[in-house]
């Protein structure tokens, strides 16, 4: 790969970037679509964001991994298949991915929960539940660290594309 096309970013990944930084790092983003949820004060509800710690300790600082709650105790989620590239062209190139759908119990087992969000605006179970079939019957997006993973595939099943999240940070 040149470097010309290595520099290259299309308006989607900076859309993606932007979308990803607003999402991990801007507290004002989130707090104007979700609401913080302490799951003593009950059950989860479908559509519930799960945001754990990302298993790598390389990664760990650089965001989260984001599931979906289903309902009936399980949780959606994508994740890459292991690239061989390292550094700046695991951040350039797309690769394989694939979408899980496993025990939310089981999950928090084995990761670090940091947080649950709930979409203020909610969400139609009904609508959630043909978008989880939908997703675990298709073929999964290629991966991208910024323009294509977790948060991208966990917006868009609750509706909200990626592309055309307001991230006016301006806003109060």
């Amino acid at each position: 790969m040149s470097f010309s096309s290595q520099a290259h970013f299309s308006t989607q990944s900076l859309a993606g970037a932007s979308s990803i930084f607003a999402f991990f790092f801007s507290e004002k983003f989130v707090s104007q679509h979700f609401q913080d949820v302490e799951l003593d004060q009950g059950d989860p509800q479908p559509g519930d964001l799960y945001v754990f710690q990302l298993q790598s300790s390389k990664t760990q600082r650089c965001g989260a991994h984001v599931g979906v709650y289903c309902g009936r105790g399980e949780i959606i989620h994508l994740e890459s298949m292991t690239s061989s590239g390292s550094g700046l062209q695991m951040l350039l190139e797309h690769c394989e991915s694939v979408v899980h759908k496993e025990g939310l119990y089981s999950m928090m087992h084995t990761r670090k929960l940091l947080r649950v969000l709930r979409k203020r605006d909610g969400i139609d179970p009904k609508v959630l539940d043909q978008r989880v079939h939908t997703a675990m019957n298709s073929v999964p997006p290629r991966y991208h660290p910024i323009s294509s993973n977790c948060v991208h595939f966990a917006l868009n099943l609750l509706g909200m594309d990626s592309m055309s999240v307001d991230l006016d940070f301006t806003r109060n």
